[in-house]
C-alpha cells in the first residue's frame, strides 16, 4: 500500500504551515495554555487535510483483477470455418475465466461494434453484431477495445484476425496500447483456400494516345490452379474484345489490341469468367485512356431545335459539337470528362438528370473543363436554377438585385383559413363538420403556416412579403412590406385559425390592392385554398391584375379543390399546383417562390452595350452589334467579367474562372425569339466559336505524363515532367486533385522523388471511379496540367489470397505479447502487478467540514470551570419536576413554602355568618386532598375582632 496524489503540485502549499505556526507563537494575546495548544494543533490538522484534499490524495493497494477484451475479425477475408473457430475459442476462454476477472467482446470489419461490455458473465450464445465486412480495419477495432478497459487492474487484448489490414494503421494503435500497459496477444485466423480462386489483379492502358493510333491493354490475372476462362473487354460500355484463355497457377498476362477511334476520355473494363471460382467480387478491372483529337463540345438543348443555330455556327468554325436532350446527358464524371465543354441551351433545371448538377460543378471546378448557359424562357431563374448547385458554377446569380435597391419581388401569400381547410372530404360530403387531422396530427392551416415559413426562406433582404388570411373576410396577418425576420413572421401568422366560410375573391382583392402601388420588378400572388368559395367577379379582378403587372399562382390543397382554380392560375399568368396531400404544400410554396424570384424576363428591343474588354469579342465591332428582343434578368457575381450589358444595365455576356475551369453566361437566347437578328448576323459564327473556344481547357502539355495506380488501399499519383528536349524538369511545385465516386475532392501534394518525377498518395475509401487532375507550376507560373483516371473495381478485401500473420506478430511484439496457445491462457495472471486507487480526499474534506466549527469555537468562545458549573445548574433547574427524595435541602424548602401558603389561605377564607352570611370557604386543590378540620363553635367576638377580620381579608386580596 502506498500514497499517491492526482495533483502533486498542490503539496507545495504545505510550506505555508511553518509560517502560520510561527505567527501563532509570536502573538501577544493568548488564551489559556491548554486552549492555545489545542487550537494550534487543530488548525494545523485542518490546513493539512485541506491541502491533501486539493492534491487528490489516494491510497493505492495491489489489484489482482484481470480484464480481457476479445477483438474478433468478421470481415469477408476470414473464411466461414475460421469464424466458427473464433467463436468456439471465445466460448472456451470464457468458461475458463477465473472469478473476479472480466471479459468484453468487440466485432469488427470495416467498422467496429461492441458485442459485450466488460463483465463476469461466462456464457456466450452467438455473436449478434454485424459490421461492414467489405474491409478490414484493425486500427478502429483496437481503438474501440481500448475504451472498454477499466481504470484499474491488469489489461489484456486478444486479437482474433487474419491480419489482412487494408484500412487504417493498426501499429499506431498498438504503440498507444503499450503506453497504457495493455498487452496484445493474437490468435491467427485464416487458412489457404481449398477451392480454385481467380482474380483480376489489374488492367493497364496507356494514359494518352492519338486518334487512330493502335495500342494495347495489358490484363494481369491471378489463379490458384490451372483452369480455363473467358476474357472480355468493354470500351465505354461496348463489348470490343472477347477470347478464351488458359490460366496457369500464379500470375497470367494477356495483351488486348485496340484502336483509338474517337477523341476524348475513354474507360475500358475487363472481365474474367473462369470455369470454377470461389469469389466473384474480384473478377473485374478497369482503366482509362485519353484519346487526343479535336476538342469535343456537348450541346444540351431544352427542346428539339433549340441548339441548331449554335451547332451550325460551331461546325462552320471547325468545332465538332454533339447535340443531346437533357435525359441523354452523361451523369458520371468519367463519362462527362470525354467532353471539353458543355453548353446548356435553354434547359430547365427539372429536365436535367438527378445528380447531374453536382457532376457539372466538379467537372468545371476540379477537372478544369468549360460550362456555358444560353438563355431563354426556361433558363436561369425562370428555369428554376435559383439556389441550385449549378448556380455556384455560373458567373451570374439568378435573382436580380438592382443598384437602386428596388425589391426584386413583392410577394403576397393569400391563405385560406376557412373551415373547409380543416374538414374531411369523405363520403359524407365536403360540408361535414368533422375536422380533418393529417397524419402528423396537425390541421391543414397549420401546415400552411409551415409553407409560409418555407417561402420566406427563399426571399432576399430587399424583397417584399405579405400574408393575408381569409374566410368570409380577408384579414392581414402580415401587411406587405420589406421582408421581416423569421421570428417576427412566425409570431405574425401564429394566430391564424381555421374557421368560417370561404371567400377567395376577398383574399385576392386585398392582395391586389396592396401590390397595386408597390414598386417592385415582379409582383406575384400565391393562393392556397381548396376552392370552396363564394362567388365573385374574378374576370374583372384578373384583368385589373394584368394591367398592374401582377401574376397569380394557385396551390390547390386536397382532392376536394374546385376545378376552376386551374383556370384561375392560367388567366393570372402563373402556375397551377395540385397537392393531393397537404404535406406537399410547403415544398410547393418553396418551389413556386424560387421560380417567382428568378423569373425576371425582360422582353423589349435593345442594343447590347460594351463592358470590359474580352477575348470573346475579339475582331467584332462592339459598337455595331445587332439588336436583341429580350433576355433573362440576372445579377453578376463580384469576380465576374461582364463583356456586354443590356440597356437596363443587366449582364448580357458574363464570364469567370471557377476553380480549374471556366464558365460563361449568355442571358439572351440562340433562336428566333429574342436573337432573331443576332443569329442572322454574319459575325455570329465567329462569336460562337470564340465563346466556346474560351471555355475549352488549355491544351495538355506534351512534356507531362500523369498516371494513377492502385497500391493496396491507396492511390499513387506519378507525374513525369520533361522539357522540349526530353530533359527532366526538376524543382517544380505540383498538386493533384483526386475526385472520388461521391464527388468529394482530396488535395494531394506531389513531392519530387527522382529526376523529373513527382509522386503523391491518398487513401481510397470505397470502390468506384476516381478522377485526378494534376497541375505543375514553377515560380507561380503554370507549367501544364493532366487528367488521369482510376477505377477501383472491388475492395482490397478480396485481393489477398494467401494468409500472412506477420502483421499480427508485429502488433503483439509492440506490446510485449505473443501468440495465444490455448483459450485458457487468455486469463493467465502473468502481467505486471497493478494497483487500485482508493480516493481519500473526499473523507478529508468531510473531516475539514466537521472540525472547522470546533476550531471556531476554541478561538471565539471563552468558558472556564465556573461557567461550566453555572451552566449545569441552569440546566438542572429547568428539568421537568419529579418526586423529591426526603432529606434534600432544596426539596425541604419547597415543602415549607407550600405549607405557609396553605395556612394563609385558611386564615383568609373563614367569615362569620352574622356578617357575610353563608359562603363557601376558599379552598385550593391541595386542600381538597387533605381532611378538613371541624369548624369551631360560634363564640362571642370581641369588639376588635372585626378590624382583624378586615385586615386579613385585605391581605388576602393583596396576595391574590
Amino acid at each position: 500500500m502506498r500514497l499517491s496524489f492526482i495533483y502533486p503540485t498542490a503539496l507545495w502549499l504545505l510550506l505555508i504551515i511553518p509560517p502560520l505556526v510561527g505567527l501563532a507563537l509570536l502573538g501577544r494575546r493568548r488564551p489559556t495554555r491548554a486552549r492555545f495548544w489545542t487550537g494550534l494543533v487543530l488548525r494545523t490538522l485542518l490546513f493539512l487535510a485541506l491541502v491533501l484534499s486539493l492534491a487528490g490524495m489516494q491510497v493505492r493497494t495491489p489489484a489482482d483483477q484481470l480484464t480481457v477484451v476479445f477483438v474478433v475479425d468478421a470481415s469477408d477475408s476470414v473464411p466461414a470455418e475460421e469464424r466458427a473457430r473464433a467463436l468456439n475459442f471465445l466460448r472456451s476462454s470464457l468458461r475458463e475465466m477465473p472469478s473476479g476477472d472480466r471479459a468484453a467482446i468487440v466485432v469488427f470489419g470495416a467498422d467496429a461494434l461492441v458485442e459485450r461490455l466488460a463483465s463476469e458473465e461466462r456464457g456466450l450464445a452467438a455473436l449478434e453484431s454485424v459490421p461492414d465486412t467489405t474491409r478490414t480495419n484493425i486500427a478502429t477495432a483496437l481503438q474501440l477495445a481500448m475504451a472498454l478497459f477499466p481504470a484499474e487492474g491488469a489489461k489484456r487484448l486478444v486479437l482474433l484476425s487474419d491480419g489482412q489490414e487494408n484500412v487504417g494503421h493498426a501499429l499506431d494503435q498498438a504503440q498507444l496500447a503499450a503506453a497504457h500497459n495493455v498487452q496484445i496477444v493474437v490468435v491467427p485466423l485464416g487458412a489457404p483456400p481449398t477451392g480454385i480462386e481467380v482474380l483480376f489483379d489489374s488492367l493497364e492502358a496507356p494514359a494518352d494516345v492519338r486518334q487512330g493510333q493502335r495500342f494495347e491493354l495489358t490484363a494481369h490475372v491471378r489463379s490458384t490452379a490451372r483452369t480455363t476462362a473467358t476474357l472480355r473487354v468493354f470500351a465505354d460500355g461496348r463489348l470490343v474484345h472477347s477470347q478464351n484463355v488458359s490460366l496457369r497457377e500464379g500470375s497470367n498476362r494477356f495483351l488486348v489490341p485496340l484502336e483509338a477511334d474517337e477523341p476524348g476520355f475513354h474507360r475500358y473494363r475487363a472481365q474474367i469468367v473462369p470455369e470454377a471460382d470461389t469469389l466473384l467480387q474480384n473478377n473485374e478491372a478497369a482503366a482509362f485512356t485519353v484519346v487526343h483529337g479535336p476538342p469535343r463540345v456537348l450541346l444540351v438543348e431544352g427542346s428539339p431545335g433549340e441548339a441548331d443555330n449554335l451547332a451550325a455556327a460551331l461546325i462552320s468554325a471547325q468545332i465538332p459539337a454533339e447535340v443531346v436532350a437533357p435525359a441523354q446527358m452523361p451523369i458520371e464524371l468519367a463519362e462527362l470528362a470525354g467532353y471539353d465543354a458543355v453548353i446548356l441551351v435553354n434547359v430547365p433545371a427539372k429536365a436535367l438528370p438527378q445528380g447531374s448538377m453536382e457532376t457539372l460543378v466538379a467537372y468545371v471546378r476540379d477537372l478544369g473543363r468549360g460550362l456555358g448557359m444560353i438563355g431563354g424562357e426556361n433558363a436561369y431563374g425562370a428555369g428554376g436554377y435559383l439556389r441550385t448547385p449549378l448556380e455556384k458554377a455560373l458567373p451570374v446569380d439568378m435573382d436580380v438585385r438592382s443598384k437602386e435597391k428596388t425589391p426584386n419581388l413583392a410577394l403576397v401569400l393569400a391563405v385560406d383559413k376557412s373551415g373547409s381547410m380543416g374538414r374531411c372530404h369523405c363520403a359524407g360530403g365536403p360540408l361535414d363538420q368533422v375536422y380533418e387531422r393529417v397524419e402528423s396530427g396537425l390541421p391543414k392551416v397549420d401546415i400552411a403556416k409551415d409553407a409560409i415559413m418555407r417561402a420566406a426562406e427563399a426571399l432576399g433582404p430587399l424583397d417584399y412579403l405579405g400574408v393575408v388570411a381569409f374566410d368570409e373576410k380577408a384579414r392581414w396577418a402580415l401587411e406587405t412590406g420589406q421582408l421581416v425576420s423569421l421570428d417576427q413572421l412566425e409570431a405574425a401568422i401564429g394566430s391564424i385559425r381555421a374557421e368560417g366560410q370561404t371567400n377567395i375573391f376577398a383574399g385576392l382583392s386585398v392582395a391586389e390592392e396592396s401590390l397595386r402601388d408597390t414598386d417592385a420588378r415582379i409582383k406575384h400572388i400565391i393562393l392556397l385554398t381548396d376552392g370552396w368559395s363564394l362567388s365573385g367577379d374574378y374576370a374583372a379582378l384578373i384583368e385589373q391584375m394584368k394591367q398592374e403587372g401582377i401574376t397569380l399562382s394557385v396551390v390547390a390543397a386536397g382532392g376536394g379543390s374546385a376545378d376552376y382554380l386551374r383556370d384561375l392560375a392560367a388567366q393570372g399568368g402563373g402556375r397551377y399546383y395540385a397537392a393531393p396531400s397537404i404535406h406537399d404544400v410547403p415544398q410547393i410554396f418553396l418551389k413556386e417562390t424560387i421560380t417567382a424570384v428568378g423569373s425576371y424576363i425582360i422582353e423589349e428591343p435593345f442594343l447590347p452595350l460594351p463592358g470590359v474588354p474580352s477575348p470573346l469579342l475579339k475582331g467584332l465591332d462592339v459598337s455595331r452589334l445587332p439588336p436583341l428582343l429580350g433576355y433573362n434578368g440576372t445579377t453578376p457575381k463580384d469576380t465576374a467579367h461582364v463583356a456586354l450589358f443590356t440597356a437596363r444595365g443587366d449582364p448580357l455576356l458574363a464570364t469567370w474562372q471557377y476553380g480549374l475551369g471556366r464558365a460563361a453566361a449568355w442571358t439572351s437566347d440562340a433562336k428566333g425569339q429574342w436573337a432573331t437578328e443576332w443569329v442572322k448576323w454574319d459575325g455570329f459564327s465567329r462569336f460562337a466559336a470564340q465563346l466556346v473556344g474560351w471555355l475549352l481547357p488549355q491544351p495538355q502539355s506534351e512534356g507531362l505524363d500523369a498516371r494513377i495506380t492502385l497500391d493496396g488501399a491507396q492511390a499513387v499519383v506519378t507525374v513525369e515532367a520533361t522539357d522540349d528536349q526530353g530533359q527532366p524538369r526538376n524543382f517544380l511545385d505540383g498538386t493533384a486533385t483526386l475526385i472520388g465516386p461521391d464527388l468529394q475532392t482530396t488535395e494531394i501534394e506531389l513531392q519530387q522523388t527522382a529526376a523529373g518525377r513527382y509522386e503523391g498518395q491518398a487513401e481510397l475509401a470505397q470502390p468506384g471511379t476516381y478522377m485526378v487532375q494534376v497541375a505543375l507550376s514553377e515560380d507561380d507560373q503554370p507549367v501544364g496540367q493532366r487528367t488521369a483516371g482510376l477505377v477501383v473495381p472491388y475492395s482490397p478485401e478480396y485481393r489477398i489470397l494467401d494468409t500472412d500473420p506477420s502483421r499480427l506478430y508485429e502488433l503483439a511484439r509492440a506490446t510485449g505479447g505473443a501468440v495465444l496457445p490455448q483459450p485458457a491462457a487468455a486469463f493467465v495472471h502473468d502481467l505486471p502487478a497493478t494497483e487500485r486507487a482508493h480516493q481519500v480526499w473526499p473523507t478529508l474534506l468531510l473531516a475539514v467540514a466537521l472540525l472547522f466549527p470546533l476550531d471556531v469555537a476554541l478561538r471565539r468562545v471563552m468558558l472556564g470551570p465556573r461557567d461550566l458549573r453555572r451552566a449545569v445548574e441552569w440546566v438542572r433547574q429547568r428539568l421537568p419536576a419529579r418526586r423529591r427524595v426526603a432529606g434534600e435541602p432544596i426539596l425541604g424548602r419547597l415543602f415549607a413554602a407550600r405549607a405557609r401558603v396553605r395556612e394563609r389561605h385558611r386564615e383568609a377564607s373563614w367569615t362569620p355568618p352574622s356578617i357575610k352570611g353563608d359562603r363557601v370557604p376558599l379552598s385550593s386543590p391541595q386542600d381538597e386532598r387533605q381532611p378538613a378540620e371541624p369548624a369551631p363553635p360560634p363564640t362571642p367576638q370581641p369588639v376588635d375582632s372585626l378590624a382583624r377580620l378586615r385586615e386579613a381579608k385585605k391581605r388576602a386580596r393583596e396576595r391574590k
